[in-house]
């Protein structure tokens, strides 16, 4: 199995690459609602029925988001949400992994060939990554995302606000040390395929952020913060 898949990335890397990515965060998604419905549907489907709409939003996108949370709340599979997360990442981000992973090899032999450090060539690469890579890829995310999910731009931007630096501080946490063993043991032609296995679990992590925001300790959620409907 691990031949043929050697045999069909060798002759189609880019397609491969694709063809995984969307998989793995197709599943990634399924499994991100799943948590969802299990552990925080009941609630925030409460504190959609409990929150105002504000006066950019208007009632009849209040409503649709109360039945929307409806359906979600009995088990149901958001197949659109589904749909957008794996175009994302077959259409989006694998082509940008692919040559994205070819540059890094080839722009931290430059800097720091192995030759002379195989130490400094890893953390150069690491840096690269961290700088450059994991930003744009979280900013592109949230991005196509939303406004392929039909998010405003004043929406998008308002999540990255909110999300985007406490995202990346997880990222940073997550992939470095993935990132260090990645960069020592694997071939730069494998490299993406160890990312996109470990995207299944990033993939969870951000679908579920995209749909519900992070809370940080000491931080109300967004719906916590929102104003009550006043009673008249």
């Amino acid at each position: 199995m691990w031949a043929l898949y050697n045999t069909i990335l060798h002759r189609y890397p880019i397609q491969t690459e694709m063809a995984t990515s969307a998989a793995l965060w197709f599943s990634g998604d399924v499994l991100a609602q799943y948590l969802e419905r299990r552990y925080g549907g009941k609630k925030k489907l409460e504190a959609v029925h409990n929150r105002a709409p504000t006066r950019k939003e208007h009632r009849q996108k209040h409503q649709k988001k109360v039945i929307q949370q409806q359906s979600n709340d009995h088990n149901e599979i958001d197949w659109r949400r589904v749909r957008i997360q794996t175009l994302y990442a077959g259409a989006i981000w694998a082509p940008f992994g692919h040559y994205w992973y070819k540059w890094l090899d080839k722009a931290a032999y430059d800097l720091a060939p192995p030759s002379v450090s195989k130490i400094r060539f890893v953390g150069t690469k690491l840096v690269l990554e961290m700088v450059l890579l994991h930003p744009i890829a979280l900013f592109a995310f949230f991005t196509c995302v939303g406004l392929m999910g039909g998010d405003s731009v004043r929406e998008v931007i308002k999540q990255l606000r909110n999300d985007f630096f406490p995202s990346l501080l997880i990222e940073y946490l997550m992939w470095t040390p993935i990132d260090t063993a990645n960069f020592l043991f694997i071939p730069v032609k494998h490299q993406l395929l160890v990312v996109n296995a470990m995207c299944l679990f990033e993939s969870v992590m951000l679908s579920y952020i995209k749909a519900n925001g992070i809370s940080l300790p000491g931080h109300g959620s967004e719906h916590e913060k929102l104003p009550k409907k006043k009673r008249e």
